[in-house]
């Protein structure tokens, strides 16, 4: 009887640890896309939730703690809606990866006109978390190689060099995945690029 009151008193406190980081995060992204990263300090979020910077660490090592824990919330958020795309058999491959791409772009698209400062956390995070953008790339990969050898399946792809072949197609369209490109064009501009992009890339996949 003890043993089972003791776990549920640390279920409890494990579900309002969890509530109080999931408010500091939420601060946290409200100040960002005030002020920005860089102007952001631990002191100012933890004025914001209302409770002692001291406390605030308790929950967050860092600021760069909590970047990265808003960063793994959107890359999460980007990796389901991808693979909801990848798994719609119904759908051609070839159509697949025209949505894959236009999503990947308007998903970064989204985050950076929502939080024009991005980069400068994105640029954080890459230096000192290379392993989150690295589990990201993997991700993605697998699910390019995914689409790709379910289009050689069914016959509508002819790729010899699966994993080659998701690899150029990652490198083909980082500039739709990485905020720091998103000023250079309009969204509309970007998805024309995008259309014209997949239409070059399906010429080398598609079977001849």
């Amino acid at each position: 009887m003890i043993y089972n009151s003791n776990m549920a008193d640390r279920q409890v406190k494990l579900q309002n640890s969890e509530d109080v980081r999931e408010r500091i995060l939420q601060a946290a992204d409200a100040r960002l896309q005030q002020y920005g990263y860089n102007k952001t300090t631990m002191a100012e979020i933890a004025s914001d939730c209302t409770m002692s910077a001291a406390n605030l660490y308790r929950y967050f090592e860092s600021k760069l703690d909590i970047g990265a824990a808003l960063a793994g919330c959107c890359l999460r958020e980007e990796e389901d809606k991808l693979t909801a795309i990848i798994a719609q058999k119904e759908t051609s491959a070839s159509d697949r990866l025209e949505q894959y791409i236009l999503e990947m772009l308007r998903h970064t698209h989204h985050h950076w006109s929502t939080l024009p400062r991005i980069d400068e956390m994105v640029g954080d995070i890459c230096k000192s978390r290379p392993e989150m953008v690295q589990q990201h790339l993997d991700c993605k990969r697998k699910q390019l190689k995914t689409l790709i050898n379910g289009g050689n399946t069914s016959g509508e792809f002819h790729v010899e060099f699966v994993g080659a072949a998701a690899d150029a197609i990652l490198a083909a369209t980082t500039v739709f995945d990485v905020p720091h490109f998103m000023h250079m064009r309009a969204l509309e501009e970007f998805e024309s690029l995008a259309h014209s992009l997949t239409a070059l890339l399906l010429k080398g996949l598609c079977a001849r």
